[in-house]
């Protein structure tokens, strides 16, 4: 389920736990975590979401000519449902906590939680979201 190729839209890494300084890492201790996401260069709408698992409970069902959306599931399990709008290409990948998720543009998704999960979204663009956005309706 979880494997993408490499020329896929979509991308699913699992963060590491690292000291190297450069790169998205996780660090975990007595005190709790800190997930540092994306180390260099700017953000933008950085914002949290949460998704309660049920039939007909879902983020997303859109994609975007022109941002790359990025997230990181704090908690819980989900399901992304994708569709690359220009080749057809479609499938499922399972996201758990400490996974990050890249979407590149023209790449419909809808996520899913199969148990409550918690995260962060956040863009590498400052892209009007109105004008960006289309809704795409998954089977």
């Amino acid at each position: 389920m979880n494997s993408v190729d490499k020329r896929s839209k979509i991308r699913l890494k699992r963060i590491s736990f690292s000291v190297a300084k450069k790169v998205p890492r996780r660090i975990v201790e007595d005190r709790g975590e800190l997930a540092i996401l994306h180390p260099m260069g700017p953000v933008y709408n950085p914002c949290y979401f949460d998704l309660h698992a049920g039939t007909g409970l879902f983020r997303g069902s859109h994609y975007h000519r022109s941002k790359t959306e990025i997230f990181y599931v704090i908690s819980g399990l989900c399901l992304v449902r994708y569709v690359d709008v220009d080749t057809g290409e479609n499938g499922l990948i399972q996201a758990q906590s400490g996974d990050m998720i890249t979407i590149m543009p023209m790449c419909a998704h809808r996520m899913e939680a199969v148990k409550f999960c918690r995260g962060i979204e956040f863009s590498l663009e400052d892209v009007d979201y109105e004008a960006d956005t289309t809704a795409y309706k998954f089977d």
